[in-house]
């Protein structure tokens, strides 16, 4: 469409020349890559609220990156990744107990990277020589970092500007089902009373709640289909809406997102609020919450519905569809700012960061 519409602009040049209107020389290419999106855009980017995420076309560019499968923002409005490095999680990587093969060590250089919001260039890095193959990131309302790793089958919370970990959850490279193990922990979401909420994970499909020093509290689901609201198959992401006292699970292989009460204000855990299915009925792999708005990214290029999806928390309704104009491939994680005016999108393979800009009707600054 966006073609046929500029061949018939340029064959206008002429005209345009005779009124003085620059021709087609006088354009960047910015011009034209901002027509095309307009002309290009579907209608299922809209969604109800009348606006969608906007790419930023050229942010980050030059980062090399190993598979980046976490995203989350700072208290500062800066996005931080968690990458891979040259450790490659494949077939290999697990035997049939879950216990890791990997002959790669600690990854050497800085897996988490704290990025420039306006151009994406690295601010600062850290965490080299710790971790094997990571999997979520977390930046709390206090400043502390929480991470997984699916090698180590473990969680670790770093204060502000920390260099080791002042809680750690699970066994190195020990998997398990028991209060005191995990087994490959995907995500972690953190109320600001401290309590925070575990995915865990690819084993164990289960959601562990945890007081702030780390003491076990509660547990909520199990191995099992969408038939069952408890049944969770490879929660991948959490996300916490404290407002509405809610915490939504990506049901990744249950193509799913999963809310239920996370029991911070005088409900109790575990009980189903509502569920969530993207139109695309792909899978999903993780979610973000700002407002009562739900975000999240679902599917593979492969599998030919990789997207992200927007959701009314409080009347469960679908608001629409979106991605980059080029389409994603492998969305994996996603985070929001905390002033709602920005989304950020990991994928791996390719390993990159995506921005993109959102408008004050669909992430409203105010509930």
């Amino acid at each position: 469409m966006f073609w046929r519409l500029l061949s018939t602009i340029c064959s206008l040049t002429s005209c345009l020349n005779a009124v003085r209107v620059p021709g087609y020389d006088y354009f960047d290419d910015s011009y034209y890559y901002e027509l095309k999106n307009l002309l290009e855009a579907p209608e299922s980017l809209h969604g109800a609220r009348g606006d969608h995420p906007r790419e930023v076309n050229g942010w980050g560019p030059g980062l090399e990156l190993g598979q980046v499968s976490g995203v989350s923002v700072d208290l500062e409005g800066r996005p931080v990744i968690f990458h891979r490095g040259p450790n490659v999680w494949n077939f290999k990587s697990f035997n049939a107990t879950h216990h890791y093969q990997g002959e790669d060590g600690p990854i050497a250089e800085d897996p988490v990277l704290i990025l420039n919001p306006d151009n994406g260039k690295v601010v600062r890095s850290w965490g080299g020589g710790r971790f094997l193959l990571p999997h979520g990131i977390t930046v709390d309302h206090h400043g502390n970092t929480w991470l997984t790793d699916v090698a180590l089958h473990q969680v670790f919370k770093f204060p502000a500007e920390a260099k080791a970990p002042d809680l750690t959850l699970g066994e190195a490279k020990v998997p398990g089902s028991d209060d005191t193990h995990l087994c490959k922990p995907t995500s972690v979401a953190v109320a600001k009373d401290g309590d925070f909420f575990v995915a865990d994970g690819y084993c164990n499909s289960r959601i562990l709640r945890f007081a702030p020093d780390g003491k076990l509290k509660e547990k909520f689901g199990h191995f099992g289909g969408e038939w069952s609201d408890s049944g969770l198959y490879v929660p991948h992401g959490v996300a916490l809406d404290e407002a509405r006292d809610t915490l939504c699970v990506a049901d990744r292989e249950n193509r799913r997102v999963v809310c239920i009460r996370a029991g911070l204000h005088h409900h109790t855990f575990g009980t189903p609020v509502r569920t969530l299915h993207p139109a695309s009925r792909a899978r999903v792999f993780d979610v973000a919450i700002h407002n009562g708005v739900l975000v999240g990214v679902s599917g593979t290029a492969e599998e030919g519905n990789a997207g992200g999806f927007t959701a009314d928390l409080s009347s469960g309704e679908m608001l629409g569809e979106w991605g980059p104009l080029q389409g994603f491939r492998n969305p994996h994680a996603i985070a929001i700012s905390g002033d709602g005016s920005a989304l950020y999108v990991a994928e791996i393979g390719p390993n990159r960061i995506w921005k993109f800009t959102v408008g004050k009707t669909f992430l409203p600054t105010k509930m």
